[in-house]
């Protein structure tokens, strides 16, 4: 079974919008700012269809991101508090994706990469969906790759 863009917005509408109360509005393919470091969250989902979810965010977006979360003013938010909330987030997306996909299923932990010029990649993997929002001022993307073989 092979997800759709409109599939993954619809989770993503979920997640950021019903949950958090941000609002996305879906762009083109921006590229990555050289000028920021960005974060990714990422869970792998295995079972009767393996596939892994990615969320990228700039670092300064996740620290208002945790801050949301977890009740915080920025200024009160450090580096485990940001991890968490990207992990989360991947959880909440990869978790959503993974209700989507028919018989049973495993999510693992969220895994979160810190950098300013990351390229992720998995072997075995094909791209099903990459999805871009606007968020305020920063850009949201969120990947899905599903096993070929």
């Amino acid at each position: 079974m092979l997800l759709t863009d409109i599939d993954l917005h619809e989770v993503n509408e979920s997640v950021w919008t019903s949950m958090l109360g941000f609002e996305l509005a879906a762009t083109e393919v921006e590229p990555a700012d050289p000028t920021l470091r960005y974060l990714i969250g990422s869970v792998t989902i295995t079972g009767g269809w393996d596939a892994a979810v990615m969320v990228q965010i700039p670092v300064p977006f996740a620290i208002r991101l945790a801050a949301t979360m977890f009740g915080f003013e920025e200024t009160e938010i450090g580096d485990a508090e940001v991890a968490d909330a990207l992990g989360e987030m991947a959880n909440m997306v990869g978790g959503n994706v993974k209700g989507m996909l028919p018989g049973d299923s495993s999510l693992s932990l969220p895994t979160v990469l810190e950098g300013s010029d990351l390229r992720w990649s998995i072997p075995g993997g094909a791209l099903v969906s990459d999805t871009f929002y606007r968020c305020e001022l920063w850009t949201i993307r969120t990947t899905l790759f599903g096993r070929t073989a």
